[in-house]
């Protein structure tokens, strides 16, 4: 398995928002092949945010890269947001 993780900045003003749309690009990033699971995770303090993918392949993550891409920057630009950053990883131990 494997996960992409990006973070954000989302002004605090507007975490009902952030909330809203990226509720939005997570359900439209279901509909990519490949996809076993996503998060949208947003800081209890502060204005930092995060998303979570966990892709069954490799390949499936790196296919999906444009389309999440443009769906990340929507969203965050959406709420007047940034992406900070995005990572990808092989996951190596989970806790199932």
């Amino acid at each position: 398995m494997f996960a992409r993780l990006a973070t954000y900045d989302i002004p605090e003003d507007r975490q009902a928002e952030a909330r809203a749309g990226f509720g939005q690009a997570i359900r439209r990033i279901r509909e990519v092949p490949g996809l076993q699971d996503a998060y949208f995770l947003l800081a209890t303090e502060g204005g930092r945010a995060v998303t979570v993918t966990f892709w069954e392949s490799r390949e499936a993550m790196a296919a999906s890269r444009v389309a999440a891409s443009r769906l990340r920057g929507d969203a965050s630009a959406a709420v007047d947001g940034a992406v900070v950053s995005v990572d990808e990883f092989e996951v190596v131990a989970d806790a199932g």
